[in-house]
């Protein structure tokens, strides 16, 4: 069929704008199909990487076994209780196991209020965001204070506790730290992320958060795997 109508065009039988216009609707016929196919190929590519996880469509996977570090974004709550618990058991396990070989990017919600997230970004500037992310953590679910935590007057607390009073004083509205928090928030509402903890590997796969699982896919992913 596809020679009989170009034997039909060359014949002369349309005049050339008809021509054109023929021609354009039977390349359509053909193209969207290939545009599928094209548009699936970045999810098929994941069929590489075991491991149970949901893919950001339509970004590509890296390689099988070509990163020497993974990287982790962590989109997580102060005051959830999932993310304080992963805290002290896989992301602990993870941080052993793989030591250098994975990076976490943390990107706080702050749903309830951006406040322990500037703490959190200040005390990161100065080498101590995991300790004051996890005093936060501790002072919501294991001291009782739950939302007040969430106030300015207990946060200073915790930066006198780490050293960081100074900073909280003269940083906690400063631009560098807002545009911070903003930017933290924006990378949930942009990979329409709405529960806490969720784990994005590589801006592209949404994993299950067992310890066995996020291995598997880390291996995966990496040169040398850890064995």
């Amino acid at each position: 069929m596809r020679s009989s109508v170009t034997c039909c065009f060359s014949a002369g039988w349309f005049p050339a704008p008809l021509w054109i216009i023929i021609h354009v609707m039977i390349m359509k016929k053909y193209i969207f199909p290939i545009l599928i196919v094209l548009l699936l190929c970045p999810v098929t590519g994941f069929s590489a990487i075991p491991g149970k996880y949901e893919v950001i469509i339509p970004f590509s996977p890296p390689a099988a076994h070509s990163l020497d570090q993974v990287t982790i974004h962590e989109v997580f709550a102060f005051d959830c209780g999932h993310c304080y618990n992963f805290h002290r058991t896989e992301y602990q396990a993870l941080k052993k196991k793989f030591n250098h070989k994975v990076k976490f990017v943390y990107h706080p919600i702050g749903w309830r209020g951006p406040d322990p997230g500037r703490l959190f970004f200040i005390a990161e500037q100065k080498g101590k965001g995991e300790p004051v992310m996890m005093m936060v953590f501790d002072f919501i679910f294991n001291k009782g204070l739950g939302a007040e935590m969430f106030n300015r007057d207990k946060l200073q607390f915790v930066a006198r506790l780490n050293g960081l009073e100074k900073e909280f004083d003269t940083m906690m509205d400063a631009p560098e730290i807002v545009q911070k928090m903003n930017d933290s928030m924006q990378y949930a509402k942009d990979k329409k992320i709405d529960s806490t903890p969720t784990l994005v590997v590589e801006d592209v796969l949404i994993p299950e958060r067992t310890y066995a699982n996020l291995v598997t896919i880390i291996n995966a992913l990496l040169k040398e795997p850890v064995l």
